[in-house]
């Protein structure tokens, strides 16, 4: 009786899948880790031959079966959907199984597709200091020539402020100003000449 195969894979795959929601999923075991890494083989310029492999996703539709996530969305999916159509009587055996397959399949790669998509997103990576020269900014506390001030600064959809210095004139509050470099926290900047 396959119903008994689907309540332990609709229990172990629901234990886990709440137990991943509630406990959270920082420390996630798949095993794909992600592999994008790239080899390249340089052959000598006499042979004429210039190679690269790339490891890539490791097969478009094959690479989930490599992702804890995969099998724990897997496992629920396939257990409710056997218990809901044999369970109450609404199919067949083999149709069952077929659908319960296929219905946690799709339900395993989808999961395992949207968070891998997700964690390549990079709109909460840090900023870094090349991220800041050429922006332009607003001057919140004037910055004179061997004094700190004060400057507000979009960078990855943000704004930040940061501590400023000049080596020009002073800068008022009303002037826009253009980061020219960064010392460590500090931003060295210059005024943005806005007259034509």
């Amino acid at each position: 009786m396959l119903v008994y195969f689907y309540l332990a894979a609709l229990i172990f795959g629901g234990v886990l899948l709440v137990s991943s929601i509630l406990l959270g999923g920082h420390d996630d075991a798949d095993l794909d880790a992600d592999a994008d890494a790239e080899m390249e083989f340089e052959v000598d310029e006499a042979d004429g031959v210039d190679k690269s492999i790339g490891a890539g996703d490791g097969g478009f539709l094959l690479w989930p079966l490599r992702s804890l996530r995969f099998w724990i969305f897997f496992l629920a999916a396939f257990g409710l959907t056997g218990i809901l159509l044999r369970g109450l009587g609404l199919a067949d055996e083999i149709p069952t199984l077929i659908a319960a397959l296929a219905m946690g399949g799709v339900s395993g790669w989808t999961a395992a597709s949207v968070v891998r998509r997700l964690m390549r997103d990079e709109t909460g990576r840090a900023a870094s200091s090349k991220d800041y020269i050429g922006k332009t900014a607003k001057v919140l506390v004037p910055v004179k020539p061997q004094s700190v001030g004060k400057i507000r600064v979009r960078v990855g959809g943000q704004q930040v402020d940061l501590l400023a210095v000049t080596d020009d004139e002073a800068i008022t509050s009303k002037d826009e100003v253009i980061v020219i470099e960064m010392d460590g926290t500090r931003a060295r900047v210059a005024r943005l000449d806005t007259k034509d």
